[in-house]
């Protein structure tokens, strides 16, 4: 188990024991805000918006990115090309950096609003997805400088996680008003909205069948919500 500090540092625990089992000190300037671990490297954001790369086997510094200028918030290991890392950051930047030049290898910008987090779809193109701060789930094509898709729920308000179905249909979101909503990102409509929560949801994931929503929000609660489709036309909580 990886976990990010305040203090900027990354520890390693074991999952059975819980023991010590490795750490890597001073890795950002202030939090670490992103873990991602991919087939060779380990990869963490910080609040000082820089990405670094690490070894998976030695922990040792392989290389970093610094292009944001403020917290960095999402950040993804690409699906299908393991040399692309994609970030998105308080600056209204997505960034994807190529690992084998050691350069950015696109950028994209939201005018309106911060990115709060960021998640890949495993299906289409595999489009990155992410979540701002004035409302939208926005998603991204490699290709494109404007956003493919935007998602709303007819208010304004603060988008705080995402997180992809297995499937690659849905799409849950952390939301302002303390609801996490399910998108069908197919016909772009909301398919369920689940209240619970009584403090900001800081993150969203999926069960492996898409059975199953959790989400874990600042007020300590870990909610586990059970979603059933019917007939791929409707959910209900």
């Amino acid at each position: 188990v990886l976990t990010g500090w305040d203090d900027g540092g990354v520890r390693i625990y074991s999952a059975a024991n819980g023991d010590l089992m490795g750490q890597i000190t001073k890795c950002h300037r202030g939090k670490v805000t992103c873990i991602v671990v991919g087939r060779e490297f380990i990869y963490t954001a910080g609040e000082d918006g820089t990405m670094r790369v690490w070894s998976n086997r030695s922990l040792e510094f392989v290389s970093q990115f610094a292009e944001h200028s403020k917290p960095i918030t999402g950040l993804v290991a690409d699906n299908v090309h393991n040399h692309l890392v994609h970030t998105c950051a308080g600056d209204r930047m997505v960034i994807t950096y190529n690992l084998k030049s050691g350069r950015r290898e696109t950028f994209k910008s939201h005018k309106d609003g911060a990115f709060t987090d960021m998640c890949q779809r495993i299906d289409s193109e595999q489009e990155l997805l992410t979540s701002t701060t004035d409302g939208f789930v926005l998603s991204w094509d490699c290709d494109v400088t404007n956003p493919v898709m935007a998602l709303d729920c007819g208010r304004r308000m603060r988008f705080t996680c995402t997180g992809i179905s297995s499937g690659g249909r849905f799409v849950a979101v952390g939301c302002e008003d303390m609801a996490v909503r399910i998108w069908d990102i197919q016909t772009g409509e909301i398919v369920a909205a689940c209240m619970g929560h009584s403090g900001e949801i800081k993150q969203v994931s999926w069960s492996p069948d898409e059975r199953q929503v959790i989400s874990c929000g600042e007020d300590g609660a870990l909610c586990v919500w059970n979603f059933y489709l019917g007939g791929m036309d409707s959910a209900r909580e």
